[in-house]
């Protein structure tokens, strides 16, 4: 994080829909290299097959996962350039570092909230959470 950056409330309600854009990049990328438990897809070709081809597609799906990984690494990087300290993926808890009443504060906000909504104190997490 930029100790440099903060943010007023409207700037970081502004970053929302790019936030939100990016983590549905990520989402997107981790259901891409995520097996369908369901399928057992890659499981039973593996135990089946026993062939080259079936190793052939476990490396395409190795390469695939790296990739993902390094995209959404990517993604994540362009998030803290931004001075968004992003807490949670899975719930999009982030946090907007910002000034109330001259003291260093976080406005808080989760990807199920239209807008951010809540503040707490550097040293609180989530459960401190106060309405703006």
């Amino acid at each position: 994080m930029n100790p440099e950056q903060y943010f007023s409330l409207e700037e970081a309600n502004q970053l929302l829909p790019w936030l939100k854009d990016k983590l549905e990049n990520i989402y997107s990328l981790a259901s891409d290299v995520t097996p369908d438990p369901e399928s057992g897809h890659l499981t039973a070709e593996i135990y089946t097959n026993g062939t080259s081809k079936a190793m052939e597609n476990v490396s395409g799906v190795q390469k695939e996962k790296e990739k993902a990984e390094k995209d959404i690494e990517n993604i994540l990087t362009e998030v803290r350039k931004k001075g968004i300290i992003l807490r949670n993926i899975e719930n999009g808890l982030s946090d907007f570092p910002a000034f109330r009443d001259g003291e260093e504060i976080f406005l808080c906000w989760t990807v199920e909230e239209p807008s951010i909504l809540y503040w707490h104190y550097r040293y609180e997490g989530y459960s401190g959470r106060k309405p703006i």
